[in-house]
């Protein structure tokens, strides 16, 4: 397997265990550090962005997913989209919009931490995370 392939799927399941982890915090702002963590891994920023953006998007829909079947909570999907489209039945356009909410700042946290890395030139000479000052 390519080394930048295998550092590009190890973001992502960082990215992804530290955004299960802070689903449960409840503070949506912190979604930028899962983000910045797997843009550190990456060689290339449009990997970054990639793998932040994937593995916040793997944990937010299944944890949405959950909260749908188990919280019923497309009754409260569902009466916000009302107050917002004037009418019941766009609680899935609500759902959509969360998922790509999750999905933007992902990947801004990919490319910030990809960036970050880059200027601080945080990679070992086989692409693993490695600080040279």
């Amino acid at each position: 397997m390519n080394p930048e392939t295998l550092d590009f799927l190890i973001a992502i399941v960082f990215s992804a265990i530290i955004s299960f982890f802070l689903t449960f915090i409840e503070i949506w702002q912190l979604i930028l550090i899962p983000g910045l963590v797997a843009g550190i891994f990456n060689k290339k920023m449009k990997r970054g962005m990639y793998s932040g953006a994937i593995g916040i998007s793997i944990v937010w829909s299944v944890y949405m997913t959950y909260a749908l079947l188990t919280r019923n909570a497309y009754a409260n999907l569902d009466q916000f989209a009302g107050l917002i489209f004037g009418g019941l039945g766009f609680g899935w356009i609500l759902f959509l919009l969360i998922l790509l909410f999750g999905m933007l700042f992902g990947a801004l946290g990919g490319a910030i931490g990809s960036g970050i890395a880059f200027l601080l030139k945080i990679r070992g000479s086989n692409g693993s995370p490695e600080v040279k000052c």
